[in-house]
């Protein structure tokens, strides 16, 4: 019994090492290009399709959708210290950055926000809290709030989070802006064009084919900008959007993102900014209520039939597709499209 232990133990230490090996061997004429969360990682297939000398993997999963509060796994400090080059999103959406960076120092890592323009956030925001006087405010109250927005906030959940690490990247993230680039198509093809003249420079050999994969999604983009342009909505149109990023869906449109509402699953929007927002609804004629299928849906939904409007539910692109929907930026692109189209036809019968 004693030899049949030893024998197996051998065979597993055997195995283990020849995996190792050939996971070694199957890396070493490639170049390993690991993407932050899943839109970067569809904007890089875009650019790498076909190409031989690209491993391809995208770090956070496909279910974890906007990076907000991620935070990194034992998985992803492996997996970047094995890779080449770290694509992000930039633009503040990588809050776990500097944890990455002191992780593995020698990291190349190439921000695809780089020279791109961020919306700012100047619609009235509604951020869902706990507390009711807190988390309601606009433009008119937002700078007269802020010193007590921030003590209430750090005091009401410092259960569930870093308060002065959590407060610190609010700020940070009004200050730089709207990270959800991805989500326009004429800043997602210059994200495109950065992530290729990365890749062209560290993998010199298919740099035509980055090129001509670059060249093709700047054509699909640019169908999609000219399809836009062709749906009937008036320009300066409002909207209310219940994800962050729709602000850039709502301007690939022409319409202006005047109210916006996002929940997440550990808070909600209270009665108070509900019964706000809907009056604020009406008082700007809003006939756009955009959603994720995600916390903000209900609410949309809730909102939506109070002033006698229908949602309409997008896609933000920050998880894998569903088995009906083709894995490309175009084709998800274009289901937004024709879901808003088909909604402004309706109300217009």
């Amino acid at each position: 019994m004693k030899g049949i232990k030893i024998w197996l133990l051998s065979v597993c230490l055997f195995l283990m090492a020849c995996g190792t090996d050939v996971n070694t061997v199957h890396h070493q004429d490639s170049l390993t290009v690991v993407t932050s969360f899943y839109p970067v990682y569809l904007l890089a297939q875009e650019v790498t399709a076909g190409a031989k000398g690209i491993h391809l993997v995208n770090m956070a999963q496909p279910q974890t959708g906007c990076l907000h509060d991620y935070e990194m796994t034992i998985g992803d400090r492996k997996l970047l210290e094995n890779a080449d080059i770290f694509l992000i999103n930039g633009g503040g959406m990588e809050q776990f950055l500097e944890q990455a960076l002191a992780q593995c120092p020698h990291l190349q890592i190439v921000d695809t926000s780089e020279g791109i323009s961020l919306l700012e956030e100047e619609m009235h925001h509604h951020h869902a809290c706990e507390n009711e006087d807190a988390c309601v405010h606009g433009h008119e109250d937002e700078h007269e709030h802020a010193d007590e927005h921030e003590h209430e906030d750090e005091h009401e959940h410092e259960h569930e989070h870093e308060h002065e690490d959590e407060h610190e990247h609010e700020h940070e993230h009004e200050h730089e802006g709207n990270p959800h680039i991805w989500l326009s198509p004429e800043r997602a093809a210059r994200q495109a064009e950065n992530i290729a003249l990365a890749l062209a420079e560290s993998d010199p050999a298919e740099a035509d084919l980055f090129a001509a994969n670059l060249e093709r999604f700047r054509q699909e983009t640019e169908r999609l900008m000219a399809k836009a342009e062709e749906v009937s909505i008036p320009f300066g149109e409002k909207a209310a959007v219940f994800h962050e990023g729709f602000a850039y869906l709502a301007e690939w449109f022409g319409m202006e993102a005047e109210i916006g509402i996002f929940a997440d699953e550990y808070r909600e929007p209270s009665a108070l900014e509900l019964a706000e927002a809907a009056d604020g609804a009406r008082q700007e004629q809003i006939h756009f209520f955009l959603a994720a299928g995600d916390n903000g849906e209900k609410y949309a939904k809730a909102l939506a039939v109070e002033v006698g409007e229908k949602m309409v539910v997008l896609d933000p692109l920050t998880m894998g597709p569903d088995a009906k929907t083709e894995d490309s930026y175009y084709a998800r692109m274009l289901a937004n499209m024709e879901a808003v189209e088909r909604h402004w036809k309706e109300r217009e019968r």
